[in-house]
């Protein structure tokens, strides 16, 4: 079983560089995931991510999806083992991140052109929610699990997006139908926090996808 120790995390299987013990250090902490970069050898992120206890698995499909397809626009996400406490461990490419303009103008203009998108397409579901359910108890019951209406109002306005390319469509779609598997409290959420770059200044989708579901138990 992979264990993770005071920065220093042992795998089942070598990494890329041939070793089973690498050296991270902590950088970045969200509600469901912390990041560590390696210290030493070829730079990689690696990500433990609490799955069974609070029910994210955003990063399980990101995984799945890689063993399969790929998309220059996701994440390179490998899985490499479990903790005995239930949180999962994933490998991935170094980004640029958070995104930031400086970094790459045609991302961040994507970024933008997505960010309206989700915004208009979130009012789009909750309006038509507070309509049919009145009080806001019985249309937030109804929101947490409307995350799958939300992605196709998104995809859809981005579809008709002069900035939005052909590409990035596409891997919006694609997350979406990873994401299908797992339940339709799963929603898109764009913000340069979880978007990133590649050297190159190529946009990176992250860490997009969520659970409505989950982040309303935790926040209970």
């Amino acid at each position: 079983m992979t264990h993770y120790y005071r920065g220093l995390l042992t795998l089942d299987e070598p990494d890329p560089d041939g070793r089973t013990e690498v050296p991270v250090e902590q950088i970045g902490k969200g509600m469901f995931s912390r990041a560590y970069t390696t210290k030493t050898g070829t730079p990689y992120v690696y990500l433990i991510t609490q799955e069974e206890d609070e029910g994210d698995y955003s990063k399980r499909a990101l995984e799945e999806f890689n063993r399969d397809d790929s998309s220059p626009y996701i994440p390179k996400v490998v899985d490499v083992g479990c903790l005995d406490n239930g949180a999962c461990v994933y490998r991935m490419p170094v980004y640029h991140a958070p995104l930031r303009k400086s970094d790459s103008a045609r991302a961040w203009k994507q970024y933008r052109a997505l960010r309206r998108c989700w915004e208009d397409a979130e009012d789009i579901v909750r309006r038509d929610l507070q309509h049919r359910h009145g009080f806001v108890r019985a249309w937030h019951h109804q929101y947490i699990h409307s995350g799958h209406r939300i992605m196709d109002e998104v995809i859809e306005c981005a579809q008709k997006s002069k900035a939005v390319p052909n590409g990035l469509v596409r891997a919006l779609e694609e997350l979406r139908d990873a994401l299908s598997n797992y339940g339709a409290d799963y929603s898109f959420e764009f913000s340069p926090r979880n978007l990133a770059t590649t050297e190159g200044g190529h946009l990176i989708l992250l860490d997009v996808t969520f659970s409505l579901e989950s982040v309303a138990r935790k926040r209970r």
